[in-house]
This record gives C-alpha cells, sequence and structure tokens, in this order.
C-alpha cells in the first residue's frame, strides 16, 4: 500500500538502470549507418544521468555507444581515474532488465588532463579498428565545440540526434516511482507551509506566527528546512505575495503563492504550486481559485497518449476563458510566473492586465524537458507532465495552480492525489 499523500517515503525507490537509455541508442544505431554514438558535456547534465545512472563526476566525461557484433550494442563510459569507484557502481553494476538489445556495460578511465573528446576519440579506435576515423557517427546537439572538432579532425562526420530527448519524453515504471516519491515529498514540503499559514493570526491585516510577523522569506525557509529533512534537494522554494518583498509581512488578505521544485535523490524533480489566503473575502479569490482548480481538470481531461502538450496548455486555457478569464499571453522574454529563473521569494511587478493562462510541459531529471512547446512536443503513455495554470488581475491579484500528471492509455491522473484548498486548513494539501 502507498504511503498518503503528503507522507514522505521512508525509503526511496530503487534507482532506474541505464538500460533503457541505452536500449533507445540500441535502435538508433541498428537504423542508421551510424559507426557510433559519442555523448560528451560538462557540468551537470540530464542526458548524461539518463543514460549512466552513476553520480555526478568531478571530471567531464563521455559516453560512447556502439553497434556490437551479436546485434546488441557495447557503451563504454569513459571518465577520469577520479571517477572510476562511482561510474562502475552506477553504470556497470547496476541490474539489467529485460531488455529486447542486449548491451554491455563497461567503464574505461583516463587522466584527469586527458580532455574527454581525445578520450572518446582513443576508445573509438581501440574499439573500431581498421574501420577507426571513417562514418558517421551520432551527437547530442549540445555538444562541447572542442569535442565536436577533435572528433572531426579523427576522421568522423557528425550527424545531430534527438533520441535522447524523445526516450527520455516518456518514463519507464522505475522513473516514475521515483517521481511519485519526490512528488510526496513536495506535498510533505507544502504541508508545512499550509500548517503554519493555518495557525497564523491575522494582526493589521498581515500573517504572524506566535506573535511574530511571517515574510514570504521565512516561510520559504521553513519549507526548505521541511524538504531537507525528507531527504530531498530543495531546489526551488519560491514565495510570493503580490508585489510584496520577500522580507515584508504576508499579507492576510492576498493570493500567498507557493512553488516547489524539489530533486530526489536519484535526481527526479517535483513539481508543486499552490495558491492560499490566510484571510480571503471569497470574491475575486474564490472565483479565480474555482477557475485555476477547473483548468487543472480539463488539462487532466485531454492527456490522451498521443496528443500534445499544446493542445492540452490550450483546453486548459479554454476552460480559464469559459469561467470569465481571457487568454493572457506569457511575456516574450519569459519572464512571467512560469519562468524557471525567478528569484526565491522575490518582488515581482503586478500584472498590467487580466486574464488566465496555461503551461504544460515534461518533468524528470530536469525540471523542464520533452515533452515540452520547445520540441515537438507529443505525449505518449508514461510521459509526467507540469500543468500549471494561473489567473492575473491588476487590481487584485494572482492566482497559481500546478501538479504533475501521470499520461495513461486512458488519460491523465494527478501523480500525487492531494486535495487542493484556497484557505490553509492545516492537513497537507
Amino acid at each position: 500500500m502507498s504511503p498518503p499523500a503528503g507522507r514522505p517515503p521512508e525509503a526511496w525507490p530503487a534507482p532506474p538502470t541505464p538500460q533503457a537509455g541505452l536500449a533507445a541508442l540500441g535502435e538508433l544505431l541498428a537504423e542508421s549507418d551510424a559507426v557510433g554514438f559519442v555523448h560528451i558535456a560538462r557540468g551537470p547534465d540530464p542526458d548524461r544521468r539518463y543514460l549512466t545512472r552513476a553520480a555526478e563526476p568531478q571530471q567531464p566525461a563521455a559516453v560512447v555507444c556502439l553497434p556490437a557484433d551479436d546485434g546488441g550494442l557495447q557503451a563504454i563510459y569513459c571518465v577520469s581515474t577520479a571517477d572510476r569507484a562511482d561510474a562502475v557502481d552506477g553504470f556497470v553494476t547496476a541490474e539489467p532488465t529485460a531488455e529486447s538489445t542486449p548491451i554491455d556495460r563497461s567503464v574505461v578511465t583516463r587522466d584527469p588532463q586527458t580532455p574527454p573528446g581525445s578520450h572518446a576519440v582513443s576508445v573509438l579506435a581501440d574499439r573500431l579498428g581498421a574501420a577507426a576515423g571513417t562514418g558517421t557517427l551520432r551527437v547530442p546537439s549540445h555538444l562541447p565545440h572542442d569535442a565536436a572538432v577533435r572528433l572531426q579532425r579523427a576522421g568522423y562526420e557528425l550527424s545531430s540526434t534527438t533520441a535522447l530527448t524523445a526516450a527520455r519524453a516518456t518514463k519507464t515504471d522505475s522513473e516514475v516511482d521515483c517521481l511519485r516519491a519526490v512528488q510526496r515529498a513536495a506535498v510533505h514540503g507544502m504541508g508545512r507551509a499550509h500548517g503554519l499559514l493555518a495557525e497564523a493570526t491575522t494582526d493589521g491585516g498581515f500573517v504572524s506566527v506566535d506573535g511574530d510577523p511571517l515574510s514570504a522569506r521565512q516561510l520559504a525557509r521553513e519549507i526548505a528546512a521541511t524538504l531537507a529533512g525528507v531527504g530531498v534537494t530543495p531546489e526551488t522554494v519560491r514565495v510570493r505575495a503580490g508585489d510584496a518583498d520577500a522580507t515584508e509581512p504576508l499579507p492576510a488578505d492576498a493570493g500567498i503563492t507557493i512553488h516547489l521544485s524539489p530533486r530526489g535523490p536519484h535526481g527526479y524533480n517535483g513539481h508543486l504550486t499552490r495558491t492560499v489566503v490566510v484571510d480571503s473575502d471569497g470574491g475575486w479569490d474564490r472565483r479565480a481559485f474555482i477557475a485555476a482548480k477547473a483548468g487543472q481538470q480539463a488539462a487532466r481531461r485531454h492527456c490522451d497518449p498521443e496528443g500534445n502538450v499544446t493542445t492540452v496548455a490550450a483546453e486548459a486555457s479554454a476552460e480559464l476563458t469559459a469561467y470569465g478569464f481571457p487568454p493572457l499571453a506569457e511575456p516574450a522574454d519569459g519572464t512571467g510566473d512560469n519562468a524557471s529563473n525567478d528569484a526565491v521569494g522575490g518582488a515581482v511587478d503586478a500584472p498590467d492586465e487580466a486574464g488566465g493562462t496555461a503551461a504544460v510541459h515534461g518533468v524528470g531529471l530536469a525540471p523542464f524537458e520533452a515533452p515540452s512547446p520547445a520540441d515537438d512536443g507529443v505525449v505518449g503513455a508514461g510521459s509526467i507532465l507540469a500543468v500549471e495554470t494561473r489567473v492575473v488581475d491588476p487590481e487584485h491579484g494572482r492566482i497559481r495552480l500546478g501538479s504533475l500528471v501521470a499520461v495513461t492509455a486512458d488519460g491523465g491522473e494527478r501523480l500525487i492525489d492531494a486535495p487542493v484548498s484556497l484557505t490553509p486548513t492545516g492537513d497537507e494539501p
């Protein structure tokens, strides 16, 4: 039996294996005349974690995949000597799953001063033998320039592929387990916020707890501590109340929007947004909240396994319009409420027009990934989508709701079935 929605996991699920991502590359190579695939990235990289399931390396690393003689795949993780133990632990020792593509996983090391591009060239030469330096290599579009130059100088032609983007757009059962666990932790963190606000008093129109004013920054710190206490990294904890500064007391009669995007121990991200009003008059706030909630429901109804995130967002926006909130365009520069680079608890300008909008995109090893409007946006059974609905008004403020939705053969369903409330009840939402 699964634990209640707001209770954090007593034990985290087993990590996914590298098998699914590597199998996608095996299929790519089997369907083309490419001699192999090379992935190199600097810094934290979701694609590398997807392919290797290993801890973040200290030095840039490469993944080289080559067709095997038996119709399977050779997958070689190329790391510095300092990263060998973690690479073997995550990449080699993970149990294989029942995949149609036989995959031989191995780790090779290099001196830390050797560029990963040069290391990849050496591995290709060793494994391809007389065929080295000829043919086409499939690579991701974000391959570092110096690595691309080294591979081209070695004689290979490079061809970009979106195979990893497409593979990550749908999740395996073990990936869904990881996402469900971190989302449950997010609900637990939101419960801390609801509990504090439910206990608050409204002194002089502002929120106070135990006689002391409560600011957005203080509330964000309480949430972050709660998330860290259950084993997740509070990547984003954003608390806003209109155009108030993060250090000012929270207003009692205005919407307090809380957005959480924690990251679990296996790298998967949660996504949870709620707006609460401590002392609501039941007017615009209630009407906007009902509309935003209806938009969420409309989005789930239209999460078809062969649909598109743009269509899902449009249906949610249409529902907001039906409640009297016309379409509201997001700023072209990405500085709206849904932007990922908003400062934690920072003040924002009041909206200059009234209306509603919705945003839908994939979530997984990155907080924003396929399927999304930035790619073809095609939804599949197994996609996990962040669905955000927003209603704003220059005079009344903003209401935002956001949850993770799992796309199944029968449509969309919330990944964690947690209640949604405009007023803080003390119960985990």
